[in-house]
C-alpha cells in the first residue's frame, strides 16, 4: 500500500534533482555557441583578402586599416562577452600585434598618413593605442593566458628598448645595450623554454652588432645563451651563431668587388666583373611581391636617365614556381617553365629590359640565400669599383645615390 507512493515520491525528487541541470545546460550551450560564433568572425577578419597584395602603396595602407578595424572589432567583441573564455587573449595578442605592425610606420610617407586617416583617423588609432595597452596589461597578469600569447605580450617593452638603444649616442650606446640585455635575461629566466625567445636573443645580438660589436664578442654572446637553462636559447644558439657569423662574412665581402654571374632568363650572360667602371643596381624582387611592383616605374626613370651614363640594373627574382621535394623530373620542369614563363610575361609587359636571375626557388632563392636577403623588394647599390656602396636605397634616394655614384 506504500510501495507506490514512495516510487512517485522518489520520481518527484528525482525529477527537482535533474530538472535544474537541463534548464541550466540549455543557457550554458547558447554561450558556448555565440562563442564559436563569435571566433569564427574573428578568424575570418583576420583572413586578409587575396586582391590587397595587388594595390598600390596608399591602397595597401587603406585596405589595412580595414583590415585591423576587423581585427580591433571583432576582437573586443569576443572579449567583452566572453571573459572567461581562454581564447580572448589569443584575440587581444592579434589586436596588439596586427595594429602594431599596421600603424607603426605609416607617418612615415604623406600618402600613406592621409590614406590611413581616410579610413582609420589618428584620433582614433589613438584611442584604441591606449586601450590596447590596458589589454596587454590585463593578458601579462592574466592566470589563463598562454605562455607564448603572454610572451608576445610582454616583449613590447624589449622592442622598445632595442628601439632607443639603435638611436642611442655614441656616448649613451652601452647603457642602452645594457638595458636591452638586461630585458632579454629577465624574459630568458621568465620564459626558458618559448621559442620566440630565440628570436628576441638573435635581436640582441643584431643590436650589438650595430653598434660595432666584434666577431669574438657576438660568438661569445650566443655561447653564454645557450648555456642558458630551457631549451629555447640552447636551440636557438647554434643557427643564431652561423647566421651571425655569415653577416660577418657579408659585411667582409662588401669590402670587396661584388663577384656575380649567371645566365639570365632570357638566356644572356651576366658577370658583374664585366660591368666594371659602371654603377649597378642590383635589385631582389619578385612579380608576386606588391612593394617591388611599386618601385617598377622608379627604377625605369632611373634607368631611363642615366642608362646612358654608365647605370646598368640587374634583376634577382624570387618566383615561385612552388617546387616539391616529391616532383617528378617532369614535374619540375613543368612548374619551372611555367613560372619562367609569369617572369617574361611580366618583364615584356612592365617593359624592363635588363636581365634577370630566376631558378623558382621562392625565398630559398640561390643568390638571395647568399646575400641573407629575408625580405623584398632589397636593393644593392654597387659602385664603378665593383663594391657595395649602398643597401635599400628606394624612391628619391634612389636616384640621388646612383647620380651620386656616377659622379654627376
Amino acid at each position: 500500500m506504500h510501495l507506490l507512493p514512495l516510487r512517485l515520491s522518489a520520481l518527484l525528487s528525482l525529477l527537482a534533482f535533474v530538472s535544474p541541470c537541463v534548464s541550466a545546460a540549455e543557457p550554458m550551450g547558447k554561450v558556448e555557441a555565440a562563442a564559436d560564433l563569435d571566433w569564427a568572425a574573428f578568424q575570418k577578419a583576420m583572413q586578409p583578402p587575396p586582391s590587397a597584395k595587388d594595390a598600390d602603396f596608399a591602397g595597401r595602407i587603406r585596405w589595412g586599416m580595414m583590415f585591423v578595424q576587423g581585427i580591433l572589432t571583432t576582437g573586443q567583441n569576443f572579449y567583452d562577452r566572453h571573459p572567461t573564455d581562454p581564447r580572448r587573449w589569443e584575440c587581444v595578442t592579434q589586436m596588439v600585434k596586427q595594429f602594431g605592425s599596421w600603424t607603426g610606420g605609416i607617418n612615415g610617407r604623406e600618402d600613406g598618413k592621409k590614406a590611413a586617416n581616410a579610413v582609420f583617423n589618428e584620433a582614433a588609432r589613438a584611442q584604441w593605442a591606449i586601450k590596447l595597452q590596458a589589454l596587454r596589461v590585463a593578458g601579462i597578469a592574466a592566470p589563463d593566458i598562454s605562455e607564448t600569447n603572454r610572451l608576445i605580450l610582454e616583449q613590447e617593452t624589449l622592442v622598445g628598448l632595442r628601439t632607443v638603444a639603435a638611436k642611442a649616442a655614441p656616448t649613451e650606446r652601452v647603457a642602452a645595450l645594457a638595458a636591452v640585455k638586461a630585458e632579454v635575461d629577465r624574459l630568458a629566466a621568465k620564459y626558458p623554454n618559448e621559442p620566440l625567445m630565440g628570436s628576441l636573443a638573435s635581436g640582441y645580438i643584431k643590436s650589438m652588432e650595430r653598434a660595432g660589436a666584434t666577431r669574438e664578442e657576438i660568438q661569445a654572446q650566443w655561447a653564454a645563451f645557450a648555456a642558458y637553462p630551457g631549451t629555447a636559447l640552447a636551440n636557438a644558439a647554434p643557427a643564431g651563431a652561423r647566421e651571425a657569423a655569415a653577416r660577418q662574412q657579408l659585411g667582409d665581402r662588401s669590402k670587396l668587388p661584388i663577384e656575380l654571374a649567371f645566365t639570365a632568363v632570357d638566356g644572356r650572360k651576366v658577370d658583374l666583373r664585366d660591368l666594371r667602371g659602371k654603377v649597378v643596381l642590383v635589385e631582389f624582387w619578385a612579380t608576386w611581391c606588391a612593394p617591388c611592383k611599386e618601385e617598377i616605374p622608379n627604377i625605369k626613370k632611373i634607368y631611363a636617365a642615366y642608362h646612358g651614363k654608365g647605370f646598368e640594373v640587374v634583376g634577382i627574382t624570387l618566383e615561385n614556381a612552388r617546387l616539391a621535394d616529391a616532383d617528378t623530373a617532369v614535374e619540375r620542369e613543368q612548374k619551372l617553365a611555367k613560372a619562367r614563363q609569369v617572369l617574361i610575361d611580366f618583364t615584356t609587359k612592365h617593359e624592363m629590359p635588363w636581365p634577370q636571375y630566376f631558378d623558382g626557388k621562392y625565398r630559398q632563392n640561390a643568390i638571395a640565400v647568399d646575400y641573407l636577403i629575408n625580405a623584398i623588394p632589397a636593393m644593392l647599390l654597387i659602385g664603378k669599383d665593383g663594391r657595395i656602396i649602398r643597401t635599400q636605397a628606394r624612391g628619391p634616394q634612389l636616384e640621388a645615390a646612383v647620380a651620386a655614384a656616377l659622379g654627376l
